[in-house]
């Protein structure tokens, strides 16, 4: 009504246009007066005449016809339903390049009329639409669905954070000027009231010129991209590996290393060959894009640490080239009866030992050599013992003392993460007690405990290049810590929900964060900012790893997908799917050409991780051609292998320097 008096089809019209062009939606206005009859100067004068001129007087007319207030409850309900039914019916059946962008509009106005109705006191009837339309929805958002579900009453939306966020603010969504014009006209074209209200008063639609986004580009979260989003993910970041100086001038003075051959005629002689692999390196590091070394400060390589990674180094040259053609061997470590009280496992890097967290609060690391795990001799026998440059660490060691299996006791809560250092000198653990402690694996002794987070904490994780040290808590907060220092370097904030692992960048400069809210994020390490959000998963992320060229990250969770992200661009380049349960680990091969993933579905499985990659940047431009690559590659592409257990979940998988796959996890038949 308006004014008292039943509103004419022709001044619905015009009150709808007036809404329109107070809302300065420009372009729906000129596409609406378009189909609308030419109004007469007699016709405009007795509208003025109604005293419609304000955006408050058009807002309640539209509010009126959402309430339904000339409908009965039980009416207005079934209206809403076949509203939202043929709103739904419109998106399926639209054309390929708008039905994407169109379809992230239906997930919060089917929220807010869920809620409408349970506002309206009618339980029944709003129970009644989220069975009949929740299954659309449950892909993306499954987790607010069921707590949406619970939401019967006033009182229980007055309480419940989820709702009153989602009541509060407004939802940001992006859509190409001509599907929001499609979207409004079809709308105000079939006299859907409340769904008008709910996109005027509970949606800010971000509209620009040009193409539709296409599938790769609309992400669960948020609906699609946003602008600011698109912007944060434009920055530039040094994602190449880091010159570290030490290792370098090792690398120098090794003269087995014989990478680089002289060219016919050029002196042989070793100052000339050091010469030649120094100006090698160095063109590759500076097409690497990477940072250079004092970016962040770090320690001085040296001693055992130094020797150990240039072990590493060596045993690289002796890698396996891994494809598609040529597979990996896997080798498979099963622990028994702790299926309902182990939480997680770590490899160490040298692939020596093996670690996991349980529940009853230990942590326990396995022994994969057969050598036993050995502890230093006692004081005595140490101060007897001539020390020298020549001497050993097995020299210091108790050949009495080796056992298959140590147990380290310390933490007052279920262990939930584990991580070696790189040097494997150090094994840092997470518990529910808000706690990280760092174990010396020489005594196999509690040095310190970390103490900053006030809930559990779910992940850890050591820098490549050790001395630094991140954890990720419940309190969705990832921290930054230093092995010589008891407080957090940084607080890492900005996740909606928890965050359940951190991985470093292989550069040591940026650390990844996954979390709850279904996105990851990645963050600079010397300034604390957010440089990378990476939307894309449908549930909770669980695993993180990263490409060792630094370049590309993998991530997994309880969508039971596989997504791949290129940094550089802050897009997803493939989503790998085969999984049927969640995905617990995730690791690339040494050259990056393979990804591993492991899950409770009881299998390894093995993707191409560059094919697409590879194609898409030889293309063209390598942000749309992966993008269009994603979108045209079959849903279950890319799959190599299977590697399937009996009964063993996986909990961690890893790439020896040599590129033999190792994984584990823990058998869970029952006992006899």
């Amino acid at each position: 009504e308006l004014n008292g008096e039943m509103a004419s089809e022709g001044e619905l019209d015009r009150v709808v246009h007036q809404y329109l062009q107070q809302r300065n939606y420009t372009s729906a206005s000129k596409a609406f007066e378009a189909d609308s009859p030419v109004v007469s100067l007699g016709e405009a004068v007795s509208l003025a005449a109604r005293k419609i001129h304000t955006e408050s007087a058009v807002a309640n007319q539209v509010a009126a016809f959402s309430r339904g207030d000339n409908v009965s409850g039980a009416g207005a309900a079934e209206i809403l339903e076949e509203n939202y039914k043929s709103l739904t019916k419109w998106i399926e059946t639209s054309l390929d390049q708008y039905r994407n962008e169109l379809y992230t509009v239906m997930y919060p106005i089917f929220v807010h009329c869920y809620l409408d109705l349970v506002a309206r006191g009618q339980p029944e009837n709003a129970q009644k639409f989220i069975r009949n339309h929740s299954v659309e929805h449950e892909q993306y958002h499954r987790r607010e669905l069921e707590e949406l579900k619970a939401v019967t009453t006033v009182e229980h939306m007055a309480k419940n954070k989820f709702v009153t966020h989602f009541r509060s603010k407004k939802y940001n969504l992006v859509l190409c000027s001509y599907s929001f014009e499609l979207l409004l006209a079809y709308v105000q074209e079939q006299k859907f009231m409340t769904i008008l209200s709910i996109i005027n008063q509970h949606l800010d639609i971000k509209v620009f010129s040009g193409k539709p986004q296409q599938k790769y580009e609309v992400f669960g979260m948020g609906g699609s991209m946003s602008a600011e989003l698109a912007e944060l993910n434009g920055k530039e970041i040094l994602w190449g590996s880091m010159r570290v100086n030490e290792v370098e001038e090792a690398l120098d003075d090794d003269d087995t290393e014989a990478d680089v051959k002289p060219e016919p005629g050029a002196d042989d002689g070793p100052e000339a060959l050091r010469a030649r692999k120094r100006a090698k390196r160095r063109h590759l590091a500076t097409i690497a894009n990477g940072p250079k070394q004092g970016r962040i400060p770090l320690p001085e390589l040296r001693g055992r640490s130094l020797q150990i990674r240039l072990d590493h180094l060596k045993e690289m040259r002796q890698r396996v080239d891994l494809s598609a053609s040529a597979l990996p061997s896997a080798c498979m470590y099963t622990l028994f009866n702790t299926a309902s009280r182990l939480h997680c496992l770590t490899t160490s890097s040298d692939s020596t030992m093996i670690a996991g967290g349980f529940a009853d609060s230990y942590v326990k690391v396995w022994d994969l050599t057969r050598k036993g795990l050995r502890g230093l001799k006692s004081s005595e026998e140490l101060k007897d013992l001539d020390i020298d440059s020549s001497t050993t660490l097995e020299d210091l060691q108790d050949a009495g003392s080796a056992e298959d299996c140590k147990t380290l006791i310390g933490h007052t809560g279920p262990v939930y993460s584990t991580s070696f250092s790189p040097d494997n000198a150090f094994l840092l653990s997470g518990s529910e007690d808000g706690t990280a402690r760092l174990w010396d694996l020489h005594t196999f002794t509690n040095v310190v405990a970390y103490k900053g987070h006030m809930y559990p904490v779910w992940g850890t994780a050591f820098s490549p290049l050790g001395y630094y040290f991140a954890t990720a808590s419940h309190d969705r907060t990832a921290r930054l810590w230093s092995t010589d220092h008891v407080y957090p370097l940084r607080i890492f904030a900005g996740h909606l929900s928890d965050v359940n692992a951190v991985c470093f960048h292989p550069n040591s400069n940026y650390l990844a964060t996954a979390s709850s809210d279904r996105s990851c994020r990645l963050w600079d390490v010397q300034t604390g900012e957010c440089v990378r959000v990476f939307e894309g998963h449908s549930d909770a992320v669980h695993a993180l790893a990263f490409s060792d060229d630094g370049q590309y990250m993998a991530s997994g969770g309880d969508d039971c997908n596989v997504v791949l992200w290129d940094l550089g661009t802050g897009k997803k380049v493939k989503t790998f799917k085969g999984h049927t349960d969640v995905v617990y680990t995730v690791s690339f091969s040494g050259e990056g050409s393979l990804l591993a993933s492991g899950g409770a579905d009881n299998t390894v499985r093995i993707w191409d991780s560059v094919t697409e990659v590879a194609e898409a940047k030889e293309s063209g431009a390598a942000g749309s051609a992966i993008g269009e690559a994603e979108a045209n590659a079959s849903e279950f592409g890319l799959e190599l292998g299977v590697f399937a257990t009996k009964s063993t979940p996986i909990f961690t998988t890893a790439f020896t320097n040599k590129n033999l796959l190792l994984a584990s996890g823990p058998l869970t038949l029952e006992d006899p």
